[in-house]
């Protein structure tokens, strides 16, 4: 039974793969076509295509961890109905399926700062791990509530990434009014001194 549940898993990971491995190698070729917003007509469509096929792989991921979740749960009520383990990959996977489907909706809504991005990820891995740090603390021990400490000090660090990003990525004009981040100003200013450096040598 173990050896059908990792064929089955082995199976779903090369799906993926597949899917992964063909959108990235969807190129983007720059065509002097019609411009839609600084996009060629041709450079839209790839972008729809990657769109697409993030999608499927979305569905995809969230069809097998469906259906290995229901053969999980008939293995555990057959075999060991005594001791739910099921629980455990159930959430655990379901953390990297949120992962999976937050990166498609960061891609999908054109969220493009990096700083964001990892804003956006950080929150819902901390979501999701401490619901599971959270079944794993009611289901092993329910009188202490040890899933406190992670949650408050992973929260702190959740908090102090939040605020940074909103004080080092906050847009300011300069002084040509050009909207600028706090780190695209003084990245700005080095490269103002490294070429002011190089010209007196």
């Amino acid at each position: 039974m173990i050896e059908l549940m990792v064929t089955i898993i082995t199976l779903i990971i090369f799906v993926l793969n597949t899917i992964k491995s063909k959108y990235e190698t969807t190129g983007m070729k720059i065509m002097n076509e019609k411009r839609f917003n600084g996009f060629s007509e041709e450079n839209l469509r790839l972008i729809a295509l990657r769109k697409v096929n993030f999608r499927l792989s979305v569905k995809i991921h969230a069809s097998a961890y469906i259906i290995v979740c229901c053969l999980l749960v008939l293995i555990n009520w057959v075999f060991t109905p005594e001791n739910w383990w099921v629980t455990y990959p159930i959430f655990g996977w379901l953390i990297g399926l949120v992962e999976h489907y937050t990166s498609y909706m960061v891609y999908a809504r054109g969220v493009y700062p990096m700083a964001k991005r990892a804003v956006i990820f950080h929150l819902m891995a901390y979501i999701f791990v401490n619901l599971l740090l959270f079944v794993i603390n009611i289901l092993t021990n329910p009188i202490y509530y040890w899933v406190i400490i992670p949650v408050i000090f992973w929260g702190a660090g959740l908090i102090i990434h939040t605020i940074s990003y909103f004080v080092f990525n906050r847009r300011a004009t300069d002084e040509k009014s050009v909207l600028k981040s706090r780190t695209e100003r003084a990245v700005e200013k080095e490269l103002n001194k490294m070429q002011r450096r190089l010209k007196n040598k």
